[in-house]
């Protein structure tokens, strides 16, 4: 690994909170309407890690926000943000980890959904920045998370293969876009998961790209799977289709796999099948 690439929310900075309450105070201060707030699992589930203007326009398509209000929310709410950002104290975990991958030789960057002033204002708060070999804000691509591109322009400009990356990232938009990349990544839950410890571990780690599954308790996954599979059963199988075998595993095992959530599953089958099998 040659180049350590951070997302900024929810992995330098725990500002989900932060965004999550200007974005609510923007949008009621604007519409004076309670009934476009936005519930703060609601948040975590569907807009966590999307930039702002992204967020309005769900909220236009899921609740009726009116897009004559985007302009004024979207500007309140930067403003309502940099204020809060404006409180932050320096991280001197995050500094000593910084100061120690860029003495080992290790090129950082910081690729975030954030606007460039948000970036600058965080990285400046927690004496991070002057450890940056380059930082890309949502304005400097034309696609923005889960969208892989600003993480392609980062290797590209610093002059490193996908194999060569590692990303740091939290949000399911951050993960699919580092997935897509094609660098390895490392998944952390909260900014304090962000150790020496645990960065240098995943660094010196020899094994091919994996990537981390996607956790949530409260996420039930529903797979029917009480279909007949005639097909199956004219060209001779006698199990049941989910039970086929498929390079020594059962065919539902193969999908749930290939899915890497670790979640609630929840398998609709027939009851012949559960009886039988």
């Amino acid at each position: 690994i040659k180049l350590v690439i951070f997302d900024l929310d929810g992995v330098l900075v725990e500002a989900k909170e932060i965004h999550y309450k200007t974005l609510n105070d923007a949008i009621l201060k604007i519409t004076r309407d309670s009934g476009m707030i936005i519930g703060w699992e609601e948040h975590l589930s569907t807009y966590d890690g999307r930039k702002t203007n992204e967020k309005l326009d769900m909220l236009s398509n899921k609740k009726g926000l009116l897009k004559m209000f985007h302009k004024d929310i979207w500007e309140t709410k930067q403003k309502l943000t940099l204020e809060a950002l404006e409180e932050l104290q320096e991280n001197s975990y995050l500094k000593t980890l910084f100061y120690s991958l860029s003495k080992d030789g290790y090129k950082i960057a910081c690729c975030s959904n954030s606007i460039r002033r948000t970036v600058l204002t965080v990285l400046s708060k927690l004496g991070l920045i002057q450890y940056m070999d380059l930082i890309i804000s949502n304005e400097d691509v034309k696609n923005s998370k889960p969208h892989p591109e600003m993480y392609w322009k980062a290797m590209s400009t610093l002059g490193v293969l996908p194999e060569e990356t590692l990303i740091v990232e939290d949000s399911p938009p951050g993960l699919l876009a580092a997935a897509r990349s094609r660098a390895k990544v490392l998944r952390v839950s909260k900014p304090s998961d962000v150790t020496i410890e645990n960065i240098y571990t995943q660094l010196k780690e020899t094994r091919g790209h994996i990537m981390p599954k996607w956790q949530d308790t409260k996420m039930n996954v529903l797979i029917p799977m009480a279909g007949a599979g005639s097909r199956f059963q004219q060209a001779g199988y006698t199990f049941p289709k989910p039970l086929i075998d498929v390079k020594g595993k059962p065919m539902i095992q193969t999908v749930v796999e290939n899915l890497n959530i670790d979640a609630n599953f929840i398998f609709v089958v027939q009851k012949e099948h559960r009886e039988k099998y």
